[in-house]
């Protein structure tokens, strides 16, 4: 699913949210482009109909529907991305906030390991205490 960013690291998810976003722009444009020169064409064919130009007033009208159909193609198209980068955002933010919680952890373990030192090696300073103890013991 185009969604599905969990498996990226944060910086990659960014630049696909990022492509997502640039996308739902050029849609946006489109459209409203569409928009535009359908009012352009349908202004003409009006003009075309008060002249009396039938011939012109059709193919203005064709025209027109063509734009019609695009500017509502972008327009639907421009719906589901808008829809998309919504989620992305959303998951986006999610990520990032993952990528802090681990690096917070492994933040903790570090310290962590500083004070107390690796898994093991206490049990074995212990036993290497205890027995230079017993040394002392006989040894005095």
């Amino acid at each position: 699913m185009d969604t599905d960013i969990d498996s990226l690291d944060h910086g990659s998810a960014r630049e696909y949210v990022l492509a997502f976003l640039t996308a739902l722009r050029q849609a946006e444009r489109e459209r409203a482009v569409a928009e535009e020169e359908l009012v352009h064409w349908l202004r003409r064919a009006r003009a075309a109909d008060s002249r009396g130009e039938p011939q012109l007033k059709k193919l203005a009208a064709a025209r027109a529907a063509e734009l019609q159909e695009a500017a509502t193609r972008s327009g639907a198209e421009e719906q589901a991305l808008r829809r998309k980068t919504a989620v992305l955002r959303k998951r986006l933010l999610v990520l990032r906030d993952k990528a802090s919680f681990a690096a917070d952890a492994d933040d903790l373990l570090a310290q962590l390991r500083l004070q107390a030192g690796e898994p093991g090696t206490l049990d074995q300073e212990l036993k290497e205490l205890e027995a230079l103890e017993a040394l002392k013991r006989k040894q005095a």
